[in-house]
């Protein structure tokens, strides 16, 4: 009896420690299912929610178990926690890399960073059970930071006869171009692995400069990061594209410096706050010392959550930053003197469409960027140095129901470096800058309006039924007289240009006109062709100036009435108003 009940502890103890080497651990079990589904993004969707993460994290771990086994968990739960957090039921590599991976994300950096500890090893783990093998996607997407030797090694050492090479390399090179900003620490390795051997201009371009499909591509966790990505952009990818592929595709000669400037459309989306300081009532400083001083420039959004598709709250501007002089361009945020910043403002405004009869009313959005200079570090405001006129001009929405918003492009480099590096001499940017928000709601007679490029002064007017000009005779309409309005008008642009011409591009060119109050009645200029005073359709070289007359056509019942009437200089929504000596 005793013999038998041995025998038979014996042979449970085996059964147990059988069943024990035959249990699956959850990674290999939930491995095993995937690879007999139909694909492994199926296989994630399906079961995303179903399967407890922890269980996977574990083992994602690696404390026990083999390499295999960790591949195994750090890839299902990289694809189960998109799966889950996204709710799609297939990945794109875009999709792939917006979402963000907080459980998943350190498991699989630290098993793709083993391929520099024993990559013998790492590849064999791989190659035991790499089917399903599209599982590539959501392992790389979750390794946000990977170090320029790892990267490398995972792109030069995979086995040429592996049945999932091609695939993995196809990860690897989608991780590189959708992360631009590791070029910093990985450039030199992927060079001396040859991972650019085989790129071409376009690769370079669209991976770490133009980012006008894409604004958030580049993206930083900080502002310091942002700005050593643009210095090393600056002093060692540009040379080297310039140098290979020429300056032509990255700059181009500014219609107001002359000069070439850069125009790859590059910005630096940031994910840190900036700290800036309002306008306090100390006396701001009469002049900015830009000798040795070193600048970073900003898009700075305070709008960002107000509707879809808005630009980001903070990002860094590219082209400006690689404009830079080395004496001017900050290798750091501590070497920054100072930030100019860009600063978005929008306001409301009602108008009522006749559509069939019937009034329907509109709201519209319009946007005006501030540009401001600010001590770097505490965040004092310093200057104002205008409100850019933008492009699209200033309109956001026309139809705040219907249509989707259209952002003003971003302002150009070339203008930007002008403002700052004349930042002492308003004048030499003016003609750049809308300065009607900066005036009076009623100007007086000789104070000059800066608007589309033009300074623009009213001075005096008379109204009078008929006049002579040499051999003409100009007399109003009945029931109107003719004000001749006298005027100064110079041009501020960089380039010759015409006032009042008679095919006018709205919003572009300054309108001038004589309304009431409510600019509800209103009164065109009258063009004089055989007036030789007449100021329309006058061309100016740049910085010349004149003086003339403007005639309009006015009725006697507005002249004679009480209420003033109002010389109205005007481009788009921006205007400036002096009141008519009748």
């Amino acid at each position: 009896m005793k013999r038998k009940a041995l025998l038979a502890a014996g042979f449970f103890m085996f059964a147990v420690l059988t069943a024990c080497q035959l249990k699956k651990s959850p990674a290999e079990a939930h491995w095993k299912e995937a690879a007999e589904s139909k694909d492994f993004y199926t296989y994630a969707a399906e079961h995303a929610g179903e399967i407890e993460l922890s269980q996977l994290a574990d083992e994602a771990g690696g404390a026990d178990g083999s390499l295999s086994r960790q591949y195994q968990a750090v890839s299902l739960l990289c694809a189960l926690e998109y799966s889950s957090g996204s709710g799609r039921s297939t990945w794109e590599s875009e999709e792939l890399y917006q979402f963000d991976y907080p459980e998943s994300g350190a498991y699989a950096e630290q098993f793709l960073k083993k391929v520099t500890e024993d990559k013998d090893e790492f590849w064999s783990a791989i190659d035991k059970s790499f089917y399903p093998y599209d599982c590539f996607g959501p392992l790389f997407a979750a390794a946000g930071h990977l170090d320029g030797q790892t990267i490398a090694q995972l792109f030069s050492s995979i086995p040429e006869d592996a049945g999932y090479a091609g695939r993995f390399k196809e990860a690897v090179d989608q991780w590189v171009k959708e992360n631009p900003e590791n070029i910093v620490d990985t450039k030199g390795d992927l060079m001396q692995a040859g991972y650019f051997d085989s790129w071409i201009q376009d690769d370079w371009n669209k991976t770490y400069l133009n980012s006008s499909l894409n604004e958030d591509k580049i993206r930083t966790d900080t502002i310091e990061e942002a700005v050593s990505y643009a210095r090393f952009m600056r002093e060692d990818v540009l040379p080297m594209l310039t140098e290979e592929y020429g300056a032509d595709g990255y700059r181009e000669k500014s219609k107001i410096t002359k000069k070439n400037y850069y125009t790859t459309n590059l910005t630096v989306t940031i994910d840190e706050d900036i700290k800036l300081k309002e306008q306090g009532k100390k006396k701001l400083p009469e002049s900015i010392p830009l000798k040795g001083k070193k600048v970073a420039a900003f898009y700075y959004n305070p709008y960002y959550e107000e509707w879809e598709d808005s630009p980001a709250r903070l990002r860094l501007l590219g082209d400006f930053m690689l404009g830079l002089t080395k004496k001017e361009c900050p290798a750091s945020l501590d070497e920054a003197d100072y930030y100019l910043v860009l600063t978005p403002h929008y306001s409301y405004g009602d108008f009522y469409q006749n559509t069939s009869g019937k009034d329907t009313k509109i709201q519209e959005v319009y946007s005006s960027t501030s540009i401001d200079l600010y001590k770097a570090g505490s965040g004092k405001f310093l200057r104002h140095l205008g409100s850019v006129l933008e492009n699209p001009p200033s309109q956001i929405f026309k139809n705040l129901a219907e249509e989707a918003a259209q952002y003003p492009d971003l302002i150009t480099a070339d203008l930007l470096l002008h403002m700052y590096r004349n930042i002492n001499d308003p004048n030499a940017y003016a003609a750049f800058a809308d300065h009607t928000s900066e005036l009076s709601s009623e100007l007086a007679a000789g104070d000059p309006v800066i608007i589309g490029g033009w300074e623009i002064t009213y001075r005096s007017s008379q109204a009078v039924k008929s006049f002579d000009e040499g051999m003409f005779r100009y007399t109003a309409d009945d029931g109107c007289q003719y004000v001749r309005a006298e005027f100064s008008v110079k041009n501020l642009g960089s380039e010759e240009n015409t006032f009042l011409p008679m095919i006018y591009q709205v919003a572009e060119d300054p309108v001038v006109k004589i309304a009431d109050a409510e600019r509800e009645t209103v009164f065109e200029c009258v063009d004089a062709l055989n007036d030789s005073r007449c100021l329309n359709s006058t061309s100016l070289e740049p910085g010349e100036s004149k003086d003339g007359e403007l005639i309009f056509q006015v009725s006697d019942e507005a002249l004679a009435k009480d209420d003033p009437l109002y010389v109205v200089v005007s481009m788009g929504r921006q205007e400036a108003a002096y009141r008519l000596n009748k």
